[in-house]
């Protein structure tokens, strides 16, 4: 199966294989296709031409900034609903930043496919190495849920709360076909599904925590610390399940606050109210653990705050911090598919 855990900034790619060791894997760590398609918006601006997104609705974030300083340049950006919803669940929004929503755009747009997995670049690049795809692909992507009228923190931490209730386990945060709610997720599952590829789907915050585990110095009941280039998530996991958890955004973060939510968090005293007020998604717990045997910290932006925590295991499972989200596919896929 081929694992795709898409990211902010990254988009990092693992093909696993059963006969295969670990080590051995093939792997690539490339940049994100908001960050591709910012790219491409840029360029259009620095030449002068207006553009035409079009495709399914992805991740926003460097999308939707390179679409504001076109716009802000005195030059038009036209999209379809789909691709526009990329840029915020409520349409009205979209079109407030100047955005023209059409099917059919003017002549001598620069035309731009919008999707969060580019299957036929992956194709390429694999066959480069003469390697064929398979059939089976697990992705994960940061979905907010969709809520055109409703805070969209609200919506995701909502969405996450009820996996906890749920029961926790890598199964209650994996799709095989994800409901209409998680639009970014359901918009990867159409496309792959078009293409005849056996789909999995998961959030990307639950992966990295699952995939985390891996580690060999992961000794549980754990504090998992997943520090994205976006989101900073942080879970207690006890017998295969989340237990508690917090997300809050990572510029929000500084050493002393992360460590202080940590302590909140395993002593049971952190509230959801306290992180979604100061900006951040919400806290949840189910229930505490009397002792946190390890502390395990991965994320590109681990760097910066790794060194306030006391004896942290910088979590590299299969050997490699940035596939920890694909080592939680992999982990996923054989809890939901054997």
């Amino acid at each position: 199966m081929l694992a795709v855990d898409v990211g902010a900034g990254t988009q990092d790619i693992l093909l696993y294989r059963e006969d295969m060791e670990p080590e051995g894997l093939y792997k690539m760590i490339m940049p994100s296709q908001t960050v591709v398609i910012a790219r491409r918006i840029r360029s259009a601006t620095d030449h002068g031409k207006d553009v035409f997104l079009h495709g399914d609705t992805m991740g926003g974030g460097p999308l939707t900034a390179a679409v504001r300083r076109h716009i802000a340049s005195g030059f038009r950006v036209y999209a379809t609903a789909d691709a526009a919803l990329s840029m915020h669940d409520n349409l009205q929004r979209v079109r407030s930043m100047g955005v023209e929503i059409t099917q059919d755009p003017p002549e001598g747009c620069v035309d731009i496919m919008t999707c969060d997995v580019d299957l036929t670049a992956l194709r390429r690049a694999f066959s480069s190495f003469d390697v064929d795809l398979p059939e089976a692909i697990a992705v994960a992507v940061q979905d907010h849920g969709f809520s055109p009228e409703r805070s969209n923190r609200a919506t995701r931490f909502d969405i996450l709360r009820a996996a906890l209730k749920n029961g926790g386990r890598i199964g209650d945060f994996a799709h095989r076909e994800p409901p209409e709610v998680l639009s970014r997720m359901r918009a990867v599952w159409r496309h792959l599904r078009e293409h005849n590829i056996n789909v999995l789907v998961m959030d990307t915050g639950p992966a990295a925590i699952f995939g985390a585990l891996e580690d060999p110095e992961c000794r549980t009941p754990a504090l998992v610390i997943n520090i994205g280039n976006g989101h900073t998530i942080g879970a207690i996991v006890d017998d295969g399940k989340i237990i508690a958890i917090f997300e809050h955004h990572t510029s929000a973060m500084t050493p002393e606050k992360l460590r202080s939510i940590m302590k909140r968090l395993c002593e049971g005293t952190l509230t959801h109210k306290e992180i979604f007020e100061d900006g951040g998604h919400g806290a949840h717990i189910e229930q505490v653990p009397d002792e946190v045997r390890s502390v395990l910290v991965t994320g590109p932006r681990r760097g910066v705050f790794v060194r306030s925590m006391k004896d942290p295991v910088q979590a590299a499972p299969w050997g490699d911090m940035m596939i920890t989200g694909c080592v939680g596919l992999v982990r996923a896929w054989k809890a939901l598919l054997g």
